[in-house]
């Protein structure tokens, strides 16, 4: 069962988002979680916004940072803030994807990173489970 880790500065927007998508479009066996390298005290408005018009929902409501992840080895750590934030965890494989915050800026720009997330989200996973 693969173990997916999302990353980004502040675990309040893109991997919480990366996150729910990993949610739905993973297998049921799948770990997916998100994580900050310096998590903020709430999420983003918008963030959760754009999630509900899909008709998805953050686990958890408030940003969480590395310490409090299960040890686990991940088999895939995703920083898409390429910050290097994911360097305090192991993982088998390494992705960088460098998608703009939206910074509560208008939707717009929230849908183009759902919507970015979700094609790169399919092919990641199509990609992990062509190699098993």
């Amino acid at each position: 069962m693969p173990a997916i880790l999302f990353v980004c500065r502040h675990n309040a927007c893109r991997s919480q988002i990366a996150e729910a998508i990993g949610r739905q479009a993973a297998p049921g066996s799948w770990v997916i979680d998100s994580a900050g390298s310096h998590p903020t005290e709430r999420v983003d408005p918008k963030a959760v916004a754009i999630l509900r018009l899909h008709g998805l929902r953050m686990r958890r409501r408030k940003p969480q940072g590395f310490a409090v992840l299960a040890r686990r080895d991940w088999d895939c750590v995703v920083d898409i803030s390429c910050e290097d934030a994911a360097a305090p965890v192991p993982a088998r494989r390494r992705v960088a994807w460098d998608l703009p915050d939206p910074l509560d800026g208008p939707m717009v720009l929230y849908k183009r990173l759902f919507d970015e997330l979700t094609e790169r989200i399919r092919d990641l996973f199509r990609d992990i489970q062509d190699a098993r």
